[in-house]
């Protein structure tokens, strides 16, 4: 009997090893993430809270300077100091503390402005004030202002750090103990890989773990750094003094994105419960059936409708040793819905029936493992993805998908080619295509007729960057008018602020239509009603037609198919096509028809 097709080990020694030198890797961007809190931020914050309640006494100032001082990489940095002496009841006391922060910086204009006020008053009987800490009359300060730009640049450093670091060791010290239990399966089923991963113990399926510890853990604490700043610029009035204090609070706003993502599953959660999933019979194949039940360890609404998704998701990872990366393209999926009315109780909760066909000829569940120098492998990854029809993040239950080796070889002799990397026939890609908002034409013998590419296809990218151009600039307009901003800060979005809307604009508006004849490659171009323009290519301008990627988006990335012509011109036909195969297919296809031109 042949062995079945496995999994490559998750639990080897260098993966564990892998985990542990993750822990020490995190570990200093932790110490330094805290240390800067504890010793820079968070005193000064805690010094402005308290200063705002410190007297108000005139002073004299006896000696008042500023210094620069240029840095390595051409930076300038100011300093301004001061000393001088005040009377407290009854005391002369004399301090050198210009503000809350010390040191040198470059940060706004508070060192140029303090020192243009206390030249001022050098060396003169007319009084300064300064602000006395009751408590401590020895403590003074002769500006208790919150530098808000410096205090959100410092507040990056313990809100960054620690994170990274954290994600990094638990990463590290998760993805360790995970691998030492697969190893362990492994090793009490050596001839069973639907055996060996820790969702498939037992008699069902598990989910997933989701990662609500890790999201709820990441809004917590950019809430615990950033919190203390966004509510001393809107308890303590900041705003009213610089409008653009608003910058501040956007990294504690950056919370509510995590915050976003926690609330889906919650709500996932709060209407499955914990799903699992029985199987009649394990491994599952293609050319069978998925047939088992789904089991809610709740009692579900008999309204509920539960939509279970299908998917078969193909992993490549590009590069090898530190320089990986990892994309997913979807191969195949199939959606049911399905009504908690039909479920039946159980001792636990209730139990759904659930039976999905899957076609012949589909990859299987293994990842081979990588071999030194590689520059790409592919493996694909089967799994069940039940969401409540309501909303909510779907809970994600991974299936084993297993053929054995000789059932595999024999379907790649029968196919004349790997069924893994089968391309889809014209109906399929046409599908495809459409799912990414291409609309395609092809003719009897799959060559393609028409390709276009209409305006709106990327609305959420094209309207996101709208909307936030016209924020950038009107922050832009807001900065000039009031002239509280450093030049910097205005340049840069002055120049950002219309490229944003631009870009914006164009992603809503362009549209591309490519068309072919017997004797022509048409690509016409418009952007909305009032531009257009177009170009033309005879079959034999055209040197080959090729298919690469040029954007990412999480390990999500995005191919486009392009022409090379003898004139030393590259012009893109489609873009913005999620699957490397049906990118390959499609140029595949367009080298048909300039066959097709040579054979006339």
């Amino acid at each position: 009997m042949s062995k079945p097709n496995h999994l490559s080990s998750s639990g080897s020694p260098a993966k564990q090893l892998g985990g542990g030198c993750a822990v020490l890797f995190g570990l200093p961007f932790i110490i330094a993430g805290l240390a800067i809190g504890w010793f820079l931020y968070f005193p000064v914050i805690s010094g402005w809270w308290s200063a705002r309640t410190w007297e108000e006494v005139p002073c004299w100032v006896e000696k008042a300077e500023m210094t620069s001082s240029r840095g390595s990489k051409g930076g300038v940095t100011y300093q301004t100091t001061a000393s001088y002496r005040y009377e407290y009841r009854g005391r002369t006391l004399h301090s050198e503390e210009v503000g809350l922060t010390g040191g040198s910086d470059n940060v706004g204009d508070f060192q140029q402005r303090a020192y243009a006020q206390l030249r001022d008053f050098e060396g003169k009987d007319r009084p300064f004030r300064c602000y006395v800490n009751p408590a401590k009359p020895e403590q003074a300060v002769l500006f208790r202002d919150l530098r808000w730009g410096l205090m959100l640049m410092l507040s990056i450093f313990p809100t960054v750090f620690p994170l990274i670091g954290a994600l990094v060791s638990a990463g590290g010290a998760m993805g360790a103990r995970k691998a030492a239990a697969e190893k362990r399966l492994a090793q009490q089923h050596p001839s069973e890989p639907w055996r060996w991963r820790q969702e498939w113990r037992g008699e069902t399926i598990h989910e997933s773990k989701n990662g609500m510890g890790a999201i709820l853990g990441v809004a917590g604490w950019i809430l615990l750094v950033q919190g203390p700043l966004a509510f001393a610029i809107i308890g303590g009035g900041v705003l009213a003094e610089s409008f653009t204090a608003v910058f501040a609070l956007l990294p504690a706003l950056l919370a509510l994105i995590p915050l976003f993502f926690a609330w889906r599953r919650v709500q996932t959660r709060r209407v499955l419960g914990r799903p699992s999933l029985w199987l009649k019979q394990t491994p599952l194949r293609p050319g069978s059936a998925l047939e088992g039940e789904l089991r809610f360890d709740r009692v579900l609404s008999s309204r509920e409708v539960i939509q279970a998704r299908l998917l078969c998701r193909r992993k490549i990872t590009r590069g090898s040793g530190k320089g990986t990366s990892t994309s997913v393209e979807k191969i195949w999926e199939h959606t049911e819905t399905l009504s908690a009315g039909e479920a039946r109780r159980d001792m636990k909760g209730v139990a759904l029936p659930l039976r999905v066909e899957i076609p012949r000829g589909l990859p299987c569940a293994v990842i081979e493992e990588a071999t030194a120098g590689v520059t790409a492998f592919a493996g694909h990854e089967w799994s069940l993805e039940l969401a409540p029809a309501s909303g909510g993040k779907a809970a994600v239950l991974p299936l084993p998908v297993f053929v054995s080796r000789a059932e595999a070889e024999q379907a790649r002799s029968a196919a004349g080619h790997d069924v893994e990397a089968a391309a889809p026939d014209t109906d399929g890609l046409v599908e495809r295509l459409r799912s990414g908002g291409v609309l395609a034409e092809f003719d009897t013998d799959g060559v393609p007729m028409m390709i276009d590419c209409p305006p709106g296809r990327f609305r959420f990218l094209g309207g996101f960057l709208l909307v936030f151009g016209l924020i950038w600039l009107g922050i832009f307009i807001l900065m000039s008018w009031k002239g509280d901003a450093p030049l910097i800060f205005r340049l840069i979005w002055g120049t950002t602020a219309p490229l944003i809307i631009i870009g914006g604009l164009w992603t809503l508006l362009h549209r591309r239509v490519v068309r072919f004849t017997t004797d022509e490659l048409r690509i016409q171009h418009s952007v909305g009603p009032f531009y257009s323009w177009s170009e033309s290519f005879a079959p034999r301008h055209i040197v080959r037609f090729m298919h690469d990627t040029n954007m990412q988006s999480g390990n999500q990335h995005y191919y486009r198919v392009r022409a090379e012509t003898t004139f030393g011109k590259i012009r893109t036909l489609v873009d913005g096509i999620t699957e490397s195969l049906t990118a390959e297919t499609l140029a595949g296809r367009l080298e048909g028809w300039k066959k097709q031109e040579a054979r006339t």
